[in-house]
């Protein structure tokens, strides 16, 4: 399986992505050491932790991420308005 390969996991509920990642945490656990297969269930983690917190309500008293914050080399601060 091809490393670039997109993961979707939109259609999945939440109950299903929670079970997929605990699967492939195991899958990872068991998979050898250097096994290429490391590459694809990282991969497909990543799509769904993508997932899980793009479903993530936005709460306004969050703290912004580090790269949008002022001085971390975006001016604006993360804001449209700055």
């Amino acid at each position: 399986m091809p490393a670039d390969r997109l993961h979707d996991v939109s259609g999945l509920t939440g109950d299903q992505l929670d079970r997929a990642r605990r699967d492939l945490q195991i899958s990872l656990a068991l998979a050898g050491p250097g096994s290429p297969v490391h590459v694809s269930i990282l991969a497909e983690m990543t799509a769904i932790d993508i997932e899980r917190a793009r479903r993530q309500p936005y709460n306004a008293g969050d703290p912004l991420p580090d790269d949008a914050v002022p001085g971390n080399g975006n001016p604006g601060g993360g804001r449209a308005d700055g």
